[in-house]
């Protein structure tokens, strides 16, 4: 994990500060050999390990990932999906045993000279990081600037925290007592105008002249945010033996292969708030309860309510196989692996699919009325006379529901009562003429205590008000 303040670059000697970012927490949705976007429409030549979205699948675009049912991120608000190469450990006998994984961390990251002027990840915007085929480290490939090289963009950490060792740009050490954790740099650059180019390099976008940070190439001026994986192996979940080598299933011993996929599946207006006050809030440790834009759609349980889906794919793939899915032979390099050891000769039968998962998410709708209270529908709130709703007030990040809220407001003898922000309630006697009535779609943002309500929404409140009391506030 990155620490509270510094991430020590083993490879080049740099330390870069990261306390403006977000962490975001992802278990696991799918597990095959599906890749939406290299492969987009049929089956992966290799197996992925694929966090985000609960719809997945290889025809994946963003209009439907915005109709998953759920996502295996904590927030809800971020329908992408994110995938990297399933890790196998390759017995003597010729079996393969899958190396235990139970998710990734993606970092979003307000990173490089420019970085106050990151965009958001537009709608149908993807991208894929490192090089599928490499099998050693290209000291040759350049950022703009000759900066740093580009095949540090992959890096391996052997974690031992009784005695740690510097990051590695390749599988080079697996006896690794608290795990392994790969990790891979995205590109921060874009040309401003392809959302994907499908030339095994990815065009559309330029890493930043430190990787991490600095500066864009001309080629590539509009700036994002700066995305980073981190993905954790348990290496003592297989028993290592004589003869044995761990290998990812593009056939890559060697780890320089190793590489990750995003394809944006963001709510543009939470992404582009976020961005505004979060990406570059100093000192917040990643911690996304420090940003209420993306707290604001949290599900603290997201590893249960958005369990693993049954796989796409009909073939072995988890736990001890006989052998690698697809035909990937392992190549141990220096040279490139080709096509030849990566893809299945023309006539080879694939593997079934199975039916993909349609079910689109629910939208919260508004509670009507809780007894005597009935809804007044969405007004503004945060104004300049003050908040819509001055009385008490209370905030629950896990049970907050519309009639929780009416029931605590009744009981204080409120007139008002009214939910936002999916978590917090109000109550007033009032409400303020500052407070302005809006469509009823500005309040989308469900209670946190039942997905079907409405709570508000970002600086708007669901107003409730008991039946036959209602007044404004005088001023």
């Amino acid at each position: 994990m990155l620490s509270k303040s510094v991430l020590a670059v083993a490879l080049t000697g740099l330390a870069v500060t990261v306390e403006a970012y977000w962490r975001l927490p992802c278990s696991l949705i799918q597990t095959g050999r599906i890749d939406a976007v290299i492969n987009p429409g049929t089956i992966s030549p290799h197996v992925h390990k694929i966090v985000g979205a609960s719809n997945i699948n290889p025809n994946s675009t963003y209009e439907t990932l915005q109709n998953a049912s759920c996502t295996s991120c904590s927030i809800q608000a971020d329908k992408s999906a994110y995938w990297t190469p399933q890790l196998y450990y390759n017995h003597p006998n010729g079996t393969y045993e899958e190396v235990a994984n139970s998710g990734t961390t993606v970092y979003y990251l307000g990173r490089g000279d420019n970085r106050t002027n990151a965009i958001p990840f537009p709608p149908g915007f993807k991208m894929a990081s490192g090089d599928n085929f490499a099998r050693s480290y290209n000291s040759t490939a350049k950022t703009y600037l000759d900066g740093r090289n580009i095949a540090d963009r992959i890096s391996f950490a052997c974690l031992d925290y009784n005695h740690p060792t510097p990051e590695q740009p390749g599988l080079n050490q697996t006896t690794c007592p608290d795990g392994l954790r790969a990790q891979v740099h995205f590109q921060s650059c874009w040309n401003g105008k392809d959302l994907y180019v499908d030339d095994n390099s990815n065009t559309h976008v330029a890493y930043m002249s430190g990787i991490d940070n600095g500066v864009c190439p001309p080629t590539h001026p509009v700036q994002l945010l700066h995305l980073f994986f981190e993905v954790l192996y348990s290496m003592d979940s297989v028993v290592q033996s004589p003869g044995g080598h761990f290998t990812f299933a593009n056939g890559d011993p060697t780890g320089y292969g190793f590489h990750g996929v995003f394809i944006n599946g963001w709510d543009i207006p939470t992404l582009t708030s976020a961005i505004k006050t979060c990406a570059y809030n100093e000192g917040s440790d990643g911690n996304i309860a420090a940003c209420p834009t993306l707290q604001a759609s949290v599900d603290e349980d997201y590893t249960t309510t958005c369990p693993p889906r049954a796989q796409l794919i009909d073939e072995p793939t988890r736990g001890l196989i006989a052998a690698m899915p697809g035909c990937n032979v392992q190549t141990f390099g220096p040279e490139p692996a080709t096509d030849a050891t990566q893809f299945c000769p023309p006539g080879t039968p694939l593997p079934h699919l199975n039916p993909i998962d349609t079910s689109k998410t629910p939208k919260p709708a508004t509670v009507p009325a809780v007894g005597a209270y009935q809804s007044l529908g969405c007004h503004s709130d945060n104004s300049t006379l003050g908040r819509a709703l001055a009385g008490p007030t209370y905030t629950d990040i896990k049970n907050m529901t519309v009639q929780n809220c009416v029931e605590y407001c009744s009981s204080k003898h409120f007139t008002f009562a009214g939910v936002e922000y999916s978590q917090e309630c109000y109550c007033g006697r009032n409400l303020a003429y500052g407070s302005k009535a809006l469509d009823g779609a500005q309040c989308d943002m469900a209670c946190k205590g039942d997905k079907s309500q409405v709570c508000g929404g970002s600086g708007k409140v669901s107003v409730y008000q008991r039946a036959g009391r209602y007044r404004r506030a005088v001023v």
